[in-house]
């Protein structure tokens, strides 16, 4: 019988997995359920040790002689303390030791419970990795405390061997040991190109078993053209398609604009797009509903993940491979250890091609940030530099098509207002290609500083969205369930840029209707004498009320079709049928 308590059993179930079964114990109080759990299980060796000081450097002797992992179990307090000389013995010779530390209560620290010390990084500097076990209640703590568990052990032979630390605060009840089984685990498993031809031709088998391969580029700075040869080779060979964004800055055959369908769609409407395998690469994506659409369906797919430093980065909660290479390296690999007969038939591709060439959201468009955004996208010269500040500026340019060389940035990595501008001058300072800035009146006025570096060139375009507030909240709440939202969420302002720009020698324009937009964008393109900065004046209500019924429209187009299918579907499948279709639809 196991302990009740979920990290215990977690912990117990991945040490299996990662066949860590030779255990150093120590006694006391708080290690008990960790303890005893582990001793009733034949798949462990234990091994007795009372002094915590010598328990760690026992472990060093076994591992080294075994040549295979050791995990060491102490109590709280002290005892971990007493760990330390020979975790740091263990890290200055690699030695891959599993500290496993039992802990008091979290939120008890400093509030005189006995044995309560800080045990959380206590061995930083001298382990591979240290994480802080979550205490499990719900579904999110479940899978945050598999993935932290997997990181450890992951790192006990990555890029060299060495010791870890897993720290498990324990408040529930300790004393119950009425679980039989082992609750199912994920082992997140790392594969390199070091590993075995075997390996790496096992999981070529397996690809091409897949029927519905979603590869997600996420953002990237660089791809050269054999990178994209080798997206080309991929996609030729399996049944795929690859979802792009402006800032993924590939664009080769097999490449879908998938942001403009993600948005337009409720998690419902994934149904037969529902991948059966994902492969990503590559940093954040900027679509808010395509990671929360995928989740929702995460019992249906397996997800591959394709990092050159083999981090562990589970957007999906289903993450289940790394592939600690780069992405050129894994699309040839594949590609070239296809079976023989392998093509893409491109029924998968056509399911989200056709869905997306249904969208309509650019057509008859009023004078709004997104009529902006279809007017620069027009007129923006191949071979140009983009930054889009984040949120409402980056959420526009998405639904437009860009010249095949034009370079996408924007700081979505930590999805922060601060530096936008800041960095869009650093870009622009290493090119004598035209670059452009879209950016938002909050964000703008944040690092307003910015436009008065010293040497911007003559090819900067800015154009401030000044909508005069931040148009995010109106997007998502409004003033129908806020209606205070304007004064402090939104912070509404009526500043304006024109002073402040003309002083530091900008050619300066505005506008507040389509024509004068219409007039003022293809100037954008052409060379000048001085960096030019465009303000345009919308209404954030406005356009926030625009964007959610070019959604909520496309999303009834979705509805309606569907309904004509279902009728269509009646004359010909049986009741019976009907059924399932319907419930396939609602998944």
């Amino acid at each position: 019988m196991y302990s009740t308590i979920k990290s215990i059993q977690l912990l117990t179930a991945l040490l299996k997995k990662y066949n860590i079964n030779k255990l150093v114990l120590s006694p006391g109080g708080s290690d008990i359920p960790i303890i005893h759990s582990l001793e009733n299980d034949d798949f462990f060796e234990c091994h007795s040790v009372v002094d915590e000081r010598s328990a760690v450097y026992y472990g060093i002797g076994l591992a080294q002689q075994t040549k295979s992992p050791v995990a060491c179990i102490c109590t709280s307090g002290t005892a971990v303390s007493n760990y330390l000389p020979g975790m740091t013995e263990a890290f200055y010779q690699d030695v891959p030791i599993v500290a496993i530390t039992a802990d008091k209560d979290p939120y008890r620290l400093n509030q005189l419970m006995l044995q309560k010390t800080q045990q959380v990084n206590i061995f930083e500097s001298v382990t591979k990795k240290s994480v802080n076990l979550p205490v499990v209640r719900g579904g999110n703590d479940r899978w945050y405390c598999e993935r932290l568990i997997n990181e450890a052990l992951s790192e006990l032979d990555h890029h060299g061997t060495g010791p870890v630390h897993i720290n498990i605060p324990i408040v529930e009840n300790s004393a119950v040991y009425d679980c039989e089984h082992l609750p199912q685990v994920r082992k997140i498993n790392r594969i390199s190109p070091d590993m075995s031809s075997d390996k790496w031709l096992e999981y070529a088998e397996k690809l091409s078993k897949f029927k519905k391969i979603l590869v997600i580029a996420g953002q990237n700075n660089y791809f050269s053209e054999d990178d994209r040869a080798c997206v080309e080779k991929f996609f030729e060979k399996y049944n795929c398609l690859v979802s792009v964004e402006h800032m993924s800055n590939l664009k080769c055959k097999g490449c879908l604009m998938t942001y403009p369908l993600s948005e337009c769609s409720m998690q419902g409407m994934f149904g037969e797009l529902c991948p059966d395998l994902i492969i990503s690469f590559g940093n954040n994506i900027a679509s808010y509903k395509l990671k929360p659409m995928i989740k929702a369906h995460k019992e249906k797919f397996v997800h591959w993940q394709i990092d050159t430093a083999g981090r562990i980065r589970d957007f999906s909660d289903k993450l289940t491979d790394v592939f600690e290479c780069t992405p050129q390296y894994f699309f040839n690999y594949f590609a070239e250890n296809a079976p023989q007969d392998s093509k893409n038939d491109m029924t998968y591709y056509n399911m989200w091609n056709d869905d997306i060439k249904m969208l309509d959201y650019s057509s008859n468009l009023p004078f709004s940030n997104m009529y902006v955004a279809k007017k620069l996208a027009e007129v923006i010269p191949d071979r140009s530099v983009l930054h889009l500040a984040i949120l409402n500026s980056t959420r526009t340019m998405q639904f437009f098509d860009l010249k095949p060389n034009v370079k996408v940035y924007s700081n979505i990595g930590a999805l922060g207002i601060d530096g936008c501008m800041s960095s869009f001058f650093g870009q622009a300072s290493a090119t004598d290609e035209l670059a452009f800035c879209v950016v938002g009146d909050l964000s703008f006025f944040y690092d307003m500083n910015s436009a008065g570096i010293r040497g911007i060139k003559n090819n900067v375009r800015i154009i401030l969205l000044n909508n005069g507030g931040g148009s995010e909240f109106h997007f998502f709440m409004g003033k129908e369930k806020i209606p205070t939202i304007n004064q402090y969420i939104c912070a509404e302002h009526h500043k304006g840029a024109k002073g402040w720009i003309e002083s530091l020698g900008y050619d300066y324009y505005s506008a507040t209707t389509k024509e004068e937009v219409d007039n003022i964008i293809p100037t954008l393109a052409e060379e000048s004498d001085r960096p030019i900065f465009v303000e345009i004046f919308t209404d954030m209500e406005k356009d926030a009320k625009l964007i959610n019924k070019l959604f909520h429209d496309n999303r009834m187009k979705f509805g309606g079709m569907k309904l004509k299918m279902m009728e269509k579907a009646k004359s010909i499948l049986s009741p019976a049928q009907i059924q399932k279709a319907k419930k396939l639809l609602k998944k």
